[in-house]
């Protein structure tokens, strides 16, 4: 483990960050305490630069590698993301849904009203299970390949997308009946889209013509982060990892608890192989996120979290753990740190 990383969690006590050294890991302090958050947003040109999309506590940066923080948006914010072609331009989505945009790394930022402008029968979709029960962008995309592309998954409401930067909007949720999306992704290279969501996980080559399950071999139905390692050799696909639970969090208050499970494909979500064998079959807590290492193509992270509603009083709740796999999944170990339940992860190189 040679590579030295810095690793950001957000946890149930708030930001946490993480190295690791030549020695082992360490815990480097709890840059911001009490926050809450489930999504970071960065790019690989400058590792220093890190968002978080805090609940209830704004959008905010730090410019370097965690040592000060700003507040740069006010508001519930719900999800970031860097453009992948110029990391000037930052993306965050809040609680209810609306998208803010700035060309200057936070400075000034622009609305993008005309994501509201959806007909009433597709904005009746746009709802939360929990009080206040408003809908919230839970995840933004922006196509590395063409920037003026994105997508954004509503949780709930579906999958909305532009090709004109945030002009225009359609919704393209098509195939989908249970609209509680997560996470959306491409296949690198490709025209093929994955998105997961409470129960199912779907591709398309084009989702304005629908999405189809692609759960061959899952012995699970809840799906949330996943991520694309790198091909071995060239012309091999990518390797895909992605955490799975066993129904959705209301039924997690079960003696078994969430039944997490990690799973693998190699022939791009055609079929899946259960993986992690060196883990109990039987996982209580929830792996709420997944990360990839910054310079190992071999390796992420997750992050896990003991905290479902209905068992506040019981011995595990709040406990939270990170492991990392150096093998694609095969196996997996704890970071020798102690977090509490950890919802969001972003790895960079130290």
């Amino acid at each position: 483990m040679a590579e030295q990383v810095r690793l950001y969690a957000a946890t149930r006590d708030g930001v946490s960050l993480l190295r690791s050294t030549k020695s082992g890991w360490e815990q480097a302090g709890l840059p911001l305490p009490g926050v809450t958050s489930e999504c970071f947003g960065g790019g690989p040109q400058h590792p220093e630069r890190v968002y978080v999309a805090g609940e209830r506590n704004g959008l905010m940066a730090t410019d370097d590698a965690g040592k000060h923080w700003s507040t740069l948006l006010e508001g519930d914010m719900r999800a970031v993301a860097v453009d992948p072609t110029n990391e000037d331009v930052i993306y965050a989505g809040t609680e209810p849904i609306h998208l803010y945009r700035s060309e200057d790394r936070g400075d000034s930022w622009e609305e993008l009203t005309t994501l509201l402008d959806f007909p009433e029968d597709v904005k009746f979709n746009w709802w939360g299970p929990q009080p206040p029960h408003v809908g919230h962008i839970a995840n933004i995309f922006i196509h590395p390949d063409d920037p003026r592309t994105i997508y954004l998954c509503l949780e709930h409401g579906g999958v909305v997308r532009s090709f004109d930067r945030g002009a225009t909007w359609e919704d393209v949720s098509k195939g989908i009946d249970y609209l509680d999306m997560h996470v959306l992704r491409a296949l690198p290279g490709t025209p093929r889209y994955f998105v997961s969501s409470a129960r199912s996980f779907f591709t398309s080559d084009d989702p304005a013509t629908g999405w189809v399950p692609a759960e061959e071999g899952f012995t699970r139905d809840y799906f949330h982060d996943f991520v694309f390692l790198p091909p071995r050799q060239e012309g091999d696909n990518p390797t895909m990892l992605i955490a799975t639970a066993d129904k959705s969090p209301g039924y997690w208050d079960r003696p078994e608890r969430a039944r997490t499970a990690f799973f693998r494909s190699r022939d791009c979500a055609q079929s899946w192989e259960r993986v992690a064998h060196n883990l109990p079959d039987e996982i209580g807590a929830w792996a709420y996120a997944l990360a990839n290492h910054p310079s190992n193509p071999r390796a992420a992270f997750a992050g896990f979290g003991d905290n479902v509603r209905g068992q506040e009083r019981t011995p595990t709740y709040g406990q939270g753990s990170i492991m990392a796999t150096y093998d694609e999944g095969d196996t997996w170990e704890p970071l020798p740190v102690e977090v509490r339940s950890t919802y969001g992860l972003w790895a960079a190189p130290e």
